[in-house]
């Protein structure tokens, strides 16, 4: 079952809070018109293993970015009313499993844990007010009369789950479901320069089912002599903006990086609107093939403007995505390289 209240909340931030309990967060108070909200960013899993997996890029780029921009401050349902924001870790290239790096959440010293590793970005976009936050989970409130036990506002109102929400094993399966990960952006107004924090447990799995989000029963690449997290065939190339017109002239290249040939059948490239072509043929060990998109409106198209390409496995796993900017494509008739 999904979460129930997929939002998003975008808003200045004037105030950071830690709490170290059992379960313990970096609590954020934002501010977004004219209402107080809590995000709450989880530092440590209260199962074992305890240690998060986090990744803080920045700067960052992705295609969503200027959608997130032109969007109002406030509290956001995502789920029904902004679905094509919604973020995928899996699907949607927004951070690869293995960009991401295992920290505790405090340790002695410097520079060696996630409070040292997030704390410093929070505390510079509060003290700019020319910066705005956009935090993405799960919404909880307004509850009527409540104070908030951080910040002392009324009525307490925020949001939490600010971490991947698929994948999950056990008593947490219940909250599954692609399309619904959690993630803070910074948007550094002055410097017109934005920043991610991505956050995930160890004990969830990077290989879901499409439609439910549960951890997928087998895997379908796995590769000898490379690392594991890391696809078979990936996605090396593609001619997004052709010469002339576009529409059944745009290709996109796979390399299969493994040591045995490898069949394409059941395979599939989607894009960013999850319009889909089946795959077919082989590609060597070490080889390359040049998958030319087919015309009209029901097959995948590379837009111009920025997008995502995903190649998908024949049992639903994303085995890789592609994000690319505006930029990429500019240039009439040159493949992009990724």
């Amino acid at each position: 079952m999904p979460l129930k209240n997929y939002s998003l909340i975008k808003g200045k931030a004037s105030n950071l809070a830690i709490d170290e309990d059992d379960s313990p967060h970096l609590e954020i108070r934002i501010e977004a018109a004219g209402v107080s909200y809590r995000v709450a960013l989880n530092v440590r899993s209260s199962v074992p293993p305890n240690d998060l997996l986090y990744r803080k890029q920045d700067p960052f780029f992705h295609p969503l970015l200027d959608e997130f921009s032109a969007l109002p401050e406030g509290k956001l349902n995502i789920g029904q009313s902004f679905s094509k924001l919604a973020l995928d870790y899996v699907r949607g290239n927004f951070v690869q499993r293995e960009a991401m790096k295992i920290a505790p959440f405090q340790r002695l010293g410097p520079d060696n844990d996630l409070r040292d590793y997030l704390e410093p970005i929070i505390r510079q976009g509060m003290a700019d007010q020319r910066t705005t936050f956009y935090a993405f989970g799960e919404a909880w409130g307004p509850e009527e009369g409540e104070v908030d036990k951080y910040f002392g506002f009324v009525p307490a109102n925020g949001i939490h789950d600010i971490h991947m929400n698929q994948g999950s094993p056990g008593r947490f399966k219940v909250t599954n479901s692609p399309n619904q990960d959690g993630a803070l952006f910074i948007h550094f107004g002055a410097a017109d320069r934005w920043a991610a924090i991505f956050l995930a447990f160890q004990s969830q799995d990077w290989h879901t089912d499409i439609h439910t989000g549960h951890p997928m029963k087998t895997r379908v690449i796995e590769p000898r002599n490379i690392d594991p997290l890391k696809p078979g065939i990936a996605i090396v190339a593609a001619l997004i903006n052709p010469a002339g017109e576009d529409d059944g002239q745009e290709s996109v290249t796979l390399l299969n990086r493994t040591d045995v040939e490898q069949n394409l059948k059941g395979w599939r490239l989607m894009d960013r609107d999850e319009r889909i072509q089946p795959l077919h043929g082989r590609v060597g060990a070490g080889d390359t093939i040049r998958i030319h998109l087919s015309a009209g409106p029901d097959n995948p198209h590379l837009r111009n403007k920025g997008g995502v390409i995903k190649l998908v496995t024949p049992d639903g796993v994303i085995a890789h995505a592609i994000g690319y900017k505006k930029h990429e494509a500019a240039r009439e008739g040159w493949t992009t390289i990724f």
